[in-house]
């Protein structure tokens, strides 16, 4: 965790005043991060993780210099006395980027939905000519996966005790393969997608996004993960009644808030046919993954916890099944 310390130690690397308070981040994050008052306002202070290596933060950096020029809503990071956009303190990497004055997501607020949609257009928009080249990681939300994930766990359960749902889950994921084949994943359109949109990556002010953060899971895959994720995150509904707490999710979408993103993102960007299509199977798989990676994840629980974990991701798909976005 930063401390006063490290920070001014820092900032005394930038010409940015005076430091005379540091707040912790409000959220958790990958990175170190804390906020930093001086006589010139108030900035962000990250102390970056040993394994991330020069190349992939050069690569954030430029690309963050890229959006701002073509109007995406995010922070600036700025150079340091020597015109650095990152300084090294006792052998660790810091960089200092701009606040950005913006509250959290409110389900109460439908018109930040469409917001949503619309900013993430004008990012995959503004992507589309970045000369970078983030590393690759394997396909996101490809039904294949699923299958993956099914398989480790049938060979782990020797009692028997998840057989009803994993044969439930090994037909679906072979149900969405064939819908939606390796191949025609890779043939959606693609995009250095943001790769983590969720409620803690999105300020706003009134209805709007005032600020896209965290660039820390950029990879190309199908620009679709980062609406499955943004529709996930910013068009939850409402849970059915004895809607289990220990799912991995709190409720399937509201419809009418992901019309609202949708419409949004279509606003400002397009999406194919294709994508139209492949969007509520990718949404399912999204659904479907994290149930059965949590049941990877607590190898310990008692069958019962991961029976409901399960039974979440098959009400999840079928609710899926029977609606149209």
């Amino acid at each position: 965790m930063l401390n006063h310390y490290d920070v001014q130690n820092a900032l005394a690397l930038y010409d940015l005043g005076e430091l005379r308070a540091v707040h912790a981040a409000a959220h958790g994050l990958v990175n170190e991060t804390a906020f930093a008052d001086t006589t010139t306002g108030r900035y962000v202070v990250r102390r970056n993780q040993r394994r991330l290596g020069k190349a992939s933060l050069e690569l954030r950096h430029q690309l963050h210099a890229w959006l701002s020029d073509h109007d995406v809503p995010c922070p600036s990071i700025l150079p340091s006395r020597c015109g650095e956009t990152s300084v090294e303190v006792d052998g660790r990497i810091f960089e200092v980027a701009t606040f950005i004055n913006g509250e959290e997501y409110c389900p109460a607020r439908p018109a930040q939905s469409a917001s949503v949609g619309n900013v993430l257009a004008g990012y995959h928009r503004a992507v589309v000519d970045f000369p970078g080249q983030p590393i690759l990681q394997p396909p996101r939300y490809c039904p294949s996966v699923l299958l993956g994930l099914t398989e480790r766990l049938m060979h782990r359960d020797i009692l028997g005790d998840l057989t009803t749902q994993l044969s439930w889950y090994d037909r679906r994921a072979a149900e969405l393969r064939t819908r939606l084949s390796d191949v025609a994943y890779a043939k959606l359109p693609q995009s250095m997608i943001h790769g983590d949109v969720h409620s803690d990556n999105l300020l706003f002010r009134g209805d709007e996004v005032v600020g896209l953060i965290d660039y820390d899971q950029i990879t190309i895959d199908a620009r679709l993960v980062d609406m499955a994720d943004a529709l996930v995150a910013f068009a939850q509904g409402k849970a059915p009644d004895n809607w289990s707490p220990w799912g991995v999710y709190n409720g399937p979408l509201d419809l009418e808030r992901a019309r609202l993103l949708l419409d949004g993102y279509e606003a400002a960007g397009t999406l194919s046919s294709s994508e139209r299509s492949a969007l509520p199977l990718i949404i399912e798989v999204l659904w479907l993954q994290g149930n059965l990676r949590r049941v990877l994840t607590t190898a310990e629980a008692e069958p019962e916890y991961h029976i409901e974990v399960l039974e979440q991701g098959r009400w999840l798909s079928e609710w899926m099944q029977a609606n149209r976005l």
